[in-house]
C-alpha cells in the first residue's frame, strides 16, 4: 500500500466523502429491501431487484475501498 501524506483539509474530505458513501450504501440497502419485500411479498428474478442488487454491492464496495483509505493511510 502506497502512503500518501495528506493535510487536515484532505483527511476531512476523505471523512465527508466516506460518511456519503456510507449513506448511499444504507439507501441502495432500503432499495434493496423495498424491490424484494413489496406489499404481494417475497418477489425475486425481476429487473428493478437486480438493479437493486448491483447499486448496493458497487455502494457496499466504494464504500469499503474509502474506510480503507481513511483508516488505513499511515501519516
Amino acid at each position: 500500500m502506497k502512503n500518501y501524506s495528506c493535510s487536515g483539509a484532505c483527511v476531512a474530505l476523505n471523512w465527508i466523502i466516506c460518511l456519503l458513501f456510507f449513506l448511499v450504501t444504507v439507501i441502495s440497502l432500503v432499495g434493496v429491501y423495498r424491490t424484494h419485500f413489496g406489499l404481494n411479498g417475497m418477489m425475486f428474478g425481476s429487473s428493478n431487484g437486480s438493479f437493486a442488487l448491483l447499486a448496493f454491492v458497487a455502494a457496499l464496495t466504494m464504500w469499503s475501498k474509502t474506510m480503507c483509505r481513511c483508516l488505513c493511510s499511515k501519516e
